[in-house]
């Protein structure tokens, strides 16, 4: 069987006030266009779907008329929710779309009652284990759902892990057995634009205790595409777009897997295309202007090197750039010996140093005068 494990769509954010609308329309069609040209059999989105819990109709249109070429093509697809979806929103669709063979599952269930997804390809038989993400308010709620109270665990880890083993008891020896979660692979790579509380300490999970009965785990959750070491074959799908300046030497990509019953899995990247560039630039403002018109389309967070503070210059840069979407200032770091002189200056004297070097000339000396009464003022009140 093939499948095609993606993740981590996030229809509907933005970059800096900037719609990725039209981006992710693209890479959502290059996807569809590499589940048909590949013949895959399967495909499986590891959550994050949506970016927020209230999605734009726009960001809604975006995913369901992905689901829907999906389903004029003849491939079934596996759902699940991440940590941006919002899981009564997106189990409203579940019963709809499940005879169209969209498998959508918001949370976590026995496997029994639908933890467990069974699709036939190829005179193959996959069954999909399927963990959407556990939020930790609802975890006592869970708890009680999947496992007995004597299996309780006293950390979030613990339960997540034991949720895995225990999903996969619903494998058999005679089918292709794939578990799909939304989870921090606790050793794996983060690209600073997840959600930080979500990838901290408490949330990580040890690869250790994955079930190695499943031939392919397909994870969402960092949008860094990667394996993941543990005992069996395991990946990050990675976001489809490069989503923040984080990201931007990324080559994003979806995997493919080609998985037999009874031989691990063989897995290959496919490089995605679609979408702009994020890219950092910096330079003096001579050295900013000579990269005028060589940046293309890409989204760019650009740093002025400069010795003293510009009024205006946001401007000058977005003349030059109109794709800048983050102008930073950088100055002269102060040296040690610089630094240590300033203890034997006049506070008149360090004042005028630093006006003269935030707004390019020097202050007055109606301006001093008026500095000298107020720091004569702040010392005796603190004295």
């Amino acid at each position: 069987m093939r499948i095609l494990h993606t993740a981590d769509w996030h229809a509907g954010k933005m970059l800096r006030n900037r719609s990725r609308n039209d981006e992710l329309g693209s890479v959502l069609s290059e996807i569809v266009d590499i589940a048909r040209r590949e013949r895959v059999d399967l495909v499986i989105v590891a959550g994050d779907v949506f970016d927020s819990f209230a999605p734009s109709p726009e960001a809604e249109r975006l995913v369901f008329s992905t689901l829907a070429e999906l389903v004029g093509s003849k491939i079934p697809t596996v759902v699940i929710a991440g940590n941006h979806d919002h899981p009564k929103r997106l189990a409203a669709v579940r019963q709809i779309v499940a005879p169209l063979q969209v498998f959508v599952r918001a949370e976590p269930e026995k496997p029994e009652a639908g933890g467990i997804i069974e699709v036939r390809s190829r005179n193959e038989v996959a069954r999909i284990a399927v963990l959407p993400w556990v939020p930790d308010h609802r975890m006592v709620d869970i708890q009680q759902l999947m496992q007995p109270e004597y299996t309780w665990y006293s950390t979030y880890s613990e339960n997540v892990s034991y949720m895995c083993q225990h999903l996969a008891e619903g494998f058999f020896t005679s089918t292709i057995n794939i578990l799909t979660a939304h989870l921090y692979a606790f050793g794996a790579e983060a690209s600073g634009s997840e959600r930080a509380i979500h990838i901290s300490q408490p949330f990580a999970i040890s690869p250790a205790t994955f079930p190695v009965s499943a031939q392919y785990i397909a994870l969402g959750h960092l949008h860094r595409p990667q394996e993941v070491n543990c005992g069996t074959r395991c990946r990050y799908a990675g976001s489809p777009l490069q989503l923040d300046f984080g990201e931007r030497n990324q080559q994003k990509s979806v995997v493919i897997a080609d998985i037999k019953s009874g031989h691990p899995a063989m897995l290959e990247t496919i490089p995605l295309s679609s979408g702009r560039r994020l890219r950092d630039i910096a330079g003096t403002m001579q050295e900013l202007m000579t990269m005028a018109g060589s940046t293309g389309d890409d989204f760019l967070r650009v740093t002025i090197k400069t010795d003293l503070r510009i009024p205006g210059i946001a401007d000058q840069i977005r003349e030059l750039f109109p794709n800048a979407l983050h102008i930073m200032q950088e100055f002269p770091r102060v040296s040690e010996s610089a630094a240590e002189s300033i203890g034997n200056r006049l506070p008149a004297e360090i004042f005028s140093d630093f006006y003269q070097h935030a707004r390019g000339s020097a202050p007055t000396a109606e301006l001093i005068a008026a500095f000298e009464t107020l720091y004569s003022e702040a010392t005796r009140a603190t004295d």
